[in-house]
């Protein structure tokens, strides 16, 4: 392992697009998936014993499963995996077209329902760096292909929202009422008010971001109410209050952090997966952790338990 100011990296993974840090309190480790390299990584944090599982197609988020293993979206839609027997089962393809877009991230909510977001395939395929992403800022509006998905136990698939360049998240307040999500490349986080029944409503302007600050990503949400932001060429995860103020912000040794999680037996621990996508030599030499499983030093609060999906 290796350590610097306030992080130390677990595993030197050199992941190429991670996603989907996820605590397992059922084995004591710490979930995540690489979605152009595909697999499935856990960290034993008793033993730091690693291993990987290579599925028949590309994951990009897992969540916990009441019956064992994962729900997980996929190049197939949802599925069900269970990366130490090897097991990959369909449930559904929520997506209309998987040639103009595809699931992106994905978590559960605080009653266990299923949520996953899409992106437009163009945009993913073609902005990999900060000079990519800039050049395409301008034509957003034909890249809205994203949809947000929620997927209920007794299979209810419901279209939550529409008109998402990159979907990433969502978050949910410790209550289970609000929802948050980014939309980074439009470097913007939507908050809605979520009624018990599954549905969004009243849909406003949480934060904006300029590509300067970095491209909204992942997030978690500590027992506080507060939102933990990775940003995509940012070197920065950022944490902030309910009232979307920025409450403090830790340094990273690479630019693109990518899905944060709470987890450890008290939950008090916090880990980041983080990506190398399209890395030259250059970029290497300067982050030669980039891709790696960092732990943040002292948070200073816990995360919320992990609610399984019961489908």
């Amino acid at each position: 392992m290796e350590a610097g100011d306030g992080w130390t990296c677990l595993w030197n993974a050199k992941a190429i697009l991670g996603e989907s840090t996820i605590w397992d309190h059922r084995d004591g480790c710490v979930y995540w998936v690489d979605i152009d390299a595909p697999s499935v990584n856990w960290l034993s944090l008793s033993s730091g014993e690693r291993r990987t599982w290579v599925p028949p197609y590309w994951i990009s988020a897992i969540a916990l499963r009441e019956k064992g293993g994962f729900i997980a979206s996929s190049a197939e839609g949802f599925v069900h995996v269970d990366p130490k027997k090897g097991v990959c089962e369909p449930i559904l393809q929520p997506i209309p077209d998987p040639k103009v877009a595809r699931l992106n991230d994905g978590v559960t909510d605080r009653v266990g329902r299923y949520w996953s977001g899409s992106c437009d395939v163009s945009q993913w395929d073609e902005s990999t760096t900060a000079d990519d992403k800039a050049s395409t800022l301008g034509n957003l509006d034909q890249r809205n292909t994203g949809e947000l998905y929620s997927l209920e136990a007794d299979g209810t698939l419901r279209t939550a929202e529409r008109n998402f360049v990159t979907a990433n998240g969502p978050a949910f307040s410790p209550d289970g009422k609000t929802a948050y999500v980014n939309d980074s490349m439009p470097l913007v986080t939507w908050a809605y008010d979520l009624a018990e029944d599954g549905t969004l409503h009243n849909r406003r302007d949480f934060l904006r971001f300029t590509s300067d600050d970095g491209y909204p990503d992942g997030m978690a949400v500590d027992v506080d109410g507060c939102i933990w932001m990775a940003f995509y060429e940012s070197w920065v995860l950022r944490r902030f209050a309910p009232d979307a103020s920025l409450v403090e912000e830790r340094r990273l040794p690479v630019r693109r952090g990518l899905r944060p999680a709470f987890g450890g037996e008290n939950l008090d621990r916090l880990f980041l997966i983080t990506g190398s996508a399209g890395y030259s030599a250059d970029m290497w030499a300067r982050e030669p952790l980039a891709g790696g499983l960092f732990e943040l030093s002292a948070p200073g609060t816990r995360g919320l338990p992990n609610i399984a999906f019961a489908g």
